[in-house]
C-alpha cells in the first residue's frame, strides 16, 4: 500500500468511522480546500470540522468500503460505498461516492468529493419520497 493511500485509508477510519475530531486537525493542512459538501468549498480544519459535526449529528455507526483505489504521483481517485445508521431513527442508510485526494506529507492537500448526499437526505427522510419525480418535472420540490 502507498502511503498516499495509508492517508486517505487512516482519513476515512478516524474522521468518519472512528468520529475521531482531532484527526481533522492533524491530517487537513490549514489551508487544504474540500469542495463537494454544499455549494461553498470548505477551507481548513475549522470548516471542515463545522460540517463533519453536523453530519455525524445525522448518522452514527458508519463503515466505509473502499470499491476501487487509483493512483497516480500524489493523486488518489476511490470510489466507496457508505454505510451508517440515522441517528433519530436506527434505520441503515448507505450512499455511494467518489473522491479525488492529493496528499503530502502525511496529510490531505486538497480534495474533490462527490456523494450522493440527495440519496442520504431521502434515506433520512429529510426529502420528500418522490422529490427525484418532482425535481425532473420542473416544478419546486415541496
Amino acid at each position: 500500500m502507498s502511503s498516499s493511500e495509508e492517508v486517505v485509508r487512516t482519513w476515512f477510519r478516524r474522521v468518519w468511522e472512528e468520529e475521531d475530531v482531532s484527526a481533522i486537525d492533524e491530517m487537513l493542512q490549514h489551508d487544504t480546500n474540500a469542495s463537494g459538501f454544499g455549494s461553498q468549498t470548505l477551507v481548513g480544519p475549522e470548516q471542515f470540522k463545522q460540517m463533519h459535526a453536523a453530519l455525524c449529528a445525522l448518522i452514527s455507526n458508519t463503515k466505509v468500503t473502499f470499491d476501487k483505489f487509483m493512483q497516480q504521483d500524489d493523486w488518489i481517485s476511490l470510489l466507496c460505498t457508505i454505510n451508517a445508521n440515522s441517528t433519530e431513527t436506527g434505520k441503515a442508510v448507505s450512499i455511494t461516492g467518489s473522491a479525488w485526494i492529493r496528499t503530502g506529507d502525511g496529510k490531505i492537500l486538497e480534495g474533490y468529493d462527490h456523494f450522493d448526499f440527495m440519496g442520504l437526505w431521502a434515506q433520512l427522510e429529510l426529502l420528500p419520497q418522490d422529490c427525484f419525480e418532482q425535481g425532473l418535472s420542473g416544478q419546486k420540490i415541496k
